[in-house]
């Protein structure tokens, strides 16, 4: 090895103790990638069973027909929403009724709609309920949230 190359030699070596602080060669850390403090989220979307409430169920004896009402509210932060379902009617015993299927489309988002579900009674007179007092349940529902946007 030639002067030259000795020369060249020490003074990079004392260039990286210099810079290190340690003979040879070391990798600087990288600096820690800070996290963000919450995520973005896409909106609060709920559940069909959370937004539907029957707030009050009658058979008509005389008209023989089927009356329920519901207050829909979409509990959504962000998206419009269509609900799909069915209200069971049944009578004083707990026997079945009748069942009238729904639909409810475009609630807005924290928007509460009153849903009148109605239809006539389709049993035969002998298996007529004797009283106006029914019961009724949700059934078989289905809510489509709309695209949520940002």
């Amino acid at each position: 090895m030639n002067r030259r190359h000795v020369r060249a030699a020490a003074v990079c070596g004392l260039v990286v103790v210099a810079l290190t602080g340690a003979g040879g060669c070391a990798l600087l850390p990288k600096p820690p990638i800070a996290a963000p403090k919450s995520l973005p989220t896409s909106g609060t979307v709920t559940e069909p069973e959370s937004d539907i409430t029957i707030t009050s169920c009658h058979f008509d004896v005389a008209f023989g027909t089927l009356e329920a009402k519901l207050r829909v509210h979409n509990g959504n932060s962000r998206s419009r929403a269509d609900y799909h379902g069915a209200v069971k009617f049944r009578d004083e015993t707990g026997g079945d009724i009748g069942t009238v299927s729904f639909t409810v489309d475009g609630v807005g988002a924290g928007e509460t709609r009153p849903v009148p579900v109605t239809d006539e009674y389709d049993g035969l007179e002998r298996s007529r309920p004797k009283h106006a007092d029914a019961k009724c349940k949700l059934d078989l529902l289905l809510k489509s949230n709309d695209e949520i946007n940002g």
